[in-house]
């Protein structure tokens, strides 16, 4: 159909959503000589772990090798670089938002992605089994942004679903994990912080110490902490917000005033018993709702639970994964919240297990010239609730930008991407790929 809306822009490749999934690819898909464009509704790229406070990025390696190589850990590097970190903690490193903004823009304007901000899909021109432009809400109302190839990296799969591809949505009921607003702190002393955690004096041990007692705020189970970085700066993603509709725009927002009642009540036990913390002020909610579930589309391959039990892996693969199944609970029952922590425990893989991610994951049914990338790949509700963090978001985007590439020169369904030459271009640059020839 022809669109009623005036052209915006148009490029080779189009990706939508700046997150890591989307900057990766966007990158990965320039540095192949390709003409990308890349639509993100916020004012900056990053997604989670900028706009979302999301504090720490884990497991960029299976305590043996770098699985989340390539792009994903250069991004990393030169943002642990501006940061003065000596060395890189592949299993847990804390992040700073601000600089990891600049390292996105810096790696973008290199590789010569132009970024649209401040822009929303809004809707999708379709013909036939191919997208023809995306419709997006920016500052002068609805305009079109036309490709020959598109990359959803939305995170809730919205081009995709837009398009008319099948997704799945939360667990049997229809219940997704809650999601978290992420905060900041400033004015910690971090001698003091540090000194109590060498001791074990934790902010979760603290917590859940009260939380026996009946003396926290809110009641909640699963706690983890704030991450510092700078001097007397940290970030925390901490509280959730039960009964969330990821996909409902009133229960969004109300998730929204609620995560900012939470993160007050929060910062006030910090205050009070956590040693480092008794002058520190919350200068910040994320900009971004943590959102840890929405739509799962369905692609020629569903990635599954049996799949991460049996550490397998795929001619096809792409790249490997390494963390646990981490299903946050979807409700305030303590038996769902103890459970998710028991489950993300009993999930762990010893170091240098992994399992594989086949390319047919990013493939959604129907579609000829689109492909997903990050939290919405094909993937059942356990395995998303791994590959979801930053380092998998990472892995996914990279691929699904250079077989973007691939399909555009080779002017094929991005079905019939030749499987090894994708995996020799993601090994030039440096993907850990464990089943591979090289």
């Amino acid at each position: 159909m022809t669109s009623k809306y005036p052209i915006l822009a148009q490029a080779q490749i189009v990706v939508a959503g700046a997150g890591p999934a989307g900057c990766v690819a966007a990158i990965a898909a320039a540095r192949q000589g390709a003409d990308v464009i890349l639509i993100e509704e916020s004012i900056s790229c990053g997604g989670s772990g900028t706009n979302g406070l999301v504090p720490v990025v884990i497991h960029l390696g299976d305590s043996k090798n770098l699985t989340s190589s390539g792009i994903g850990f250069e991004i990393i590097e030169a943002t642990c670089k501006k940061m003065k970190v000596k060395k890189i903690n592949h299993i847990w490193q804390h992040i700073d938002a601000e600089k990891l903004k600049l390292v996105y823009d810096d790696k973008l304007r290199e590789a010569g992605v132009t970024v649209l901000f401040s822009s929303k899909v809004a809707a999708v021109n379709r013909q036939n089994n191919r997208i023809k432009s995306l419709v997006v809400a920016g500052l002068n109302g609805l305009k079109t942004v036309h490709g020959d190839m598109f990359i959803d990296a939305t995170g809730d799969g919205l081009v995709s679903a837009l398009s008319g591809v099948p997704f799945e949505y939360g667990d049997e009921y229809g219940k997704v994990m809650s999601p978290t607003l992420c905060v900041q702190y400033s004015n910690i002393n971090l001698k003091k912080f540090l000194a109590a955690e060498k001791k074990g004096e934790y902010a979760r041990v603290i917590w859940h110490r009260l939380l026996k007692e009946g003396r926290t705020p809110i009641e909640e189970h699963h706690f983890t902490g704030i991450s510092q970085y700078g001097n007397a700066t940290a970030s925390g993603n901490v509280g959730h917000i039960y009964g969330t509709d990821s996909l409902n725009e009133f229960s969004v927002s109300q998730a929204c005033i609620e995560g900012r009642k939470i993160a007050e009540l929060i910062h006030e036990f910090y205050v009070d018993n956590v040693p480092g913390c008794d002058k520190s002020d919350l200068v910040s909610t994320a900009s971004k709702l943590g959102i840890r579930e929405s739509r799962r589309i369905m692609g020629d391959y569903v990635l599954n639970y049996e799949d991460y039990v049996m550490r397998r892996h795929f001619d096809d693969d792409i790249g490997c994964f390494h963390y646990p199944i981490d299903i946050h609970a979807s409700n305030t029952d303590p038996e769902e919240q103890l459970k998710a922590l028991e489950d993300l425990e009993m999930s762990w893989y010893k170091p240098g297990e992994s399992y594989g991610i086949p390319y047919r994951v990013l493939t959604p049914k129907g579609i000829k010239n689109l492909l997903v990338a990050g939290r919405c790949i094909s993937a059942d509700r356990a395995i998303m609730s791994s590959i979801r963090v930053q380092p998998g978001c990472m892995i996914t985007g990279q691929a699904g930008g250079i077989a973007a590439v691939i399909a555009l020169d080779s002017k094929c369904d991005v079905r019939k991407v030749n499987i090894d030459e994708l995996r020799d271009k993601l090994i030039e640059i440096g993907a850990f790929i464990p089943c591979s020839k090289k």
